[in-house]
Order: structure tokens, then sequence, then C-alpha cells
């Protein structure tokens, strides 16, 4: 069977498409794993440190603990059945990702009983919960919540919306 010239460059468009598909698909997989792995070697903090490290003050009477300096950004909640050692944060048992203005005080309010229960249940049953914070400029919130909960695929855990508040006007 001979085929015909326009049969042969419409052979030839469908490969370029299945090409830049494959292309594109890889590309989102590579940029997830780029991201998982940036956040995992960054600075978790344990749950407790966090809390004991909330209100605190300076021999001078600064004060200098977490909600005396909130700034904006996203953080990831990784949640282990037991303490991690050497840094290895890629076998989490459940995570929670989220983002606010104040992130230092929706991280407390976690850990606290006043954000999302299940954290707060599995820190309250034995849990060991680390926090990961990235400053984030209001304007980049939605977009860097949505991509961490991607890449870490957190819908299947305890986020249950792809991320991306919606502002409400007062």
């Amino acid at each position: 069977m001979k085929l015909t010239e326009q049969q042969l460059w419409l052979i030839a468009a469908l490969c370029v498409l299945v090409l830049i598909w494959i292309c594109v698909h890889n590309s989102k997989h590579v940029t997830a794993a780029r991201l998982r792995k940036r956040i995992r070697s960054g600075r978790f903090i344990h749950y407790t440190d966090f809390e004991e490290n909330w209100r605190t003050e300076a021999d001078d009477g600064t004060k200098t603990g977490y909600k005396y300096n909130d700034f904006s950004g996203c953080y990831v909640i990784m949640i282990f059945e037991k303490k991690v050692h050497f840094g290895r944060f890629k076998n989490y048992d459940n995570i929670y990702i989220g983002q606010s203005v104040n992130v230092c005080q929706r991280v407390h309010n976690h850990f606290s009983g006043k954000g999302k229960g299940d954290v707060y249940a599995d820190i309250k049953y034995g849990m060991e919960a680390y926090v990961r914070i990235i400053p984030c400029k209001v304007k980049k919130l939605n977009d860097m919540e949505k991509k961490l909960i991607d890449a870490f695929h957190a819908t299947n855990s305890y986020n249950k919306t792809k991320g991306g508040a919606k502002l409400t006007k007062k």
C-alpha cells in the first residue's frame, strides 16, 4: 500500500502533536518533582518547636516569637507516625497544604486545635507533625498553594480542594 503525500503529512503532524503532548506532560511531572525536592530539602519545624517559639521575648524585652514576626506564605504540614531522622521527609502518612497572609498565625491555629481538625487530631493522638513555611507575596499565594497541592497530591490526603482561595471583599 502506497501512502499519498497528504497522508504522510497527516501522519507527520500527528507524530508532532503526540511528541508535544509527551513533552508537556513530562514537563509538568518534572516541575512537580523539583518542587517536592525543594520543599523536602528545606527547613521543617517540629510542631512542638513551633509552639515553643510561638511567643518568646528577648532579654531586652523585644518580642521575637513567630506570633510577632508573621508574614504571608504557604505551608506544608507533614504527618508521620514516628519522629523524622536525618531529614527524611519523603514517606509521610498524611499531608496538609495551605496559605495565609498571616502564615505563622494560621499554622499555630492548626497546631492548637483551631484549624484543620485532622492535623490537630493526629497531634493529639501521638503522631509527629512537621511544618515547612514558604514565604510568598500575597498576589502569588493562590498559584503557589495550587502548585504545592498538585505536586504533593495533597487532595489524596487532608486537602479537599485543589487550592486557590477566593478573596472576599468587606
